[in-house]
């Protein structure tokens, strides 16, 4: 199995706070169903994030975005603090091969900057860290939609590389 990411940020740099989290794990070269144990999202607690970076652009970006998106990414309830939710995210990625983005100079930098302020390592070996974006831009059939709720990114993304791998008759990856 490989694992899809999607985060959602209050900035674009490497230190950028964090808003969510979203894994999902899937195999590439088939369509089935996820189970919940397969999949992670968190609301991440920005008061456990002070030493991270928010972005006065970034926020002007947020209140242009679909009212769902928003309050969905600033909403209080159920916020974990910054270490939990990268616990909880090792644990899913561990028990996968491929690490897939959407472009991984975001959202894998990102994490792992992350990763090192709240000192552990990032579990994945930066060989098996693969982009999502650059083999969708190959499958010029469909359009990547993008919600800006990590967990159907995620999903949606997953459903864009299943089918862009498909099409290209693509049977193993590494």
């Amino acid at each position: 199995m490989d694992l899809m990411i999607d985060i959602e940020t209050l900035s674009a740099k490497p230190n950028a706070m964090i808003l969510t989290i979203a894994a999902v794990a899937f195999d590439p070269y088939n369509k089935v169903n996820v189970s919940p144990e397969h999949s992670y999202y968190a609301r991440v607690d920005l008061d456990s994030q002070k030493n991270r970076h928010e972005d006065e652009n970034t926020l002007i970006w947020w209140s242009r975005q679909p009212k769902e998106a928003r309050e969905e990414a600033f909403n209080e309830e159920g916020r974990v603090p910054l270490s939990e939710a990268l616990s909880e995210l090792s644990k899913l990625m561990r028990k996968c091969n491929n690490v897939w983005a959407q472009g991984i100079a975001f959202d894998m930098n990102i994490l792992e900057n992350a990763y090192e302020e709240v000192g552990s390592r990032h579990p994945w070996q930066f060989w098996n860290v693969l982009d999502c974006r650059t083999l969708l831009k190959l499958n010029p059939v469909r359009k990547l939609g993008n919600s800006h709720h990590a967990l159907e990114d995620c999903q949606n993304q997953i459903e864009m590389l299943q089918d862009t791998i498909k099409r290209l008759g693509i049977t193993k990856i590494g």
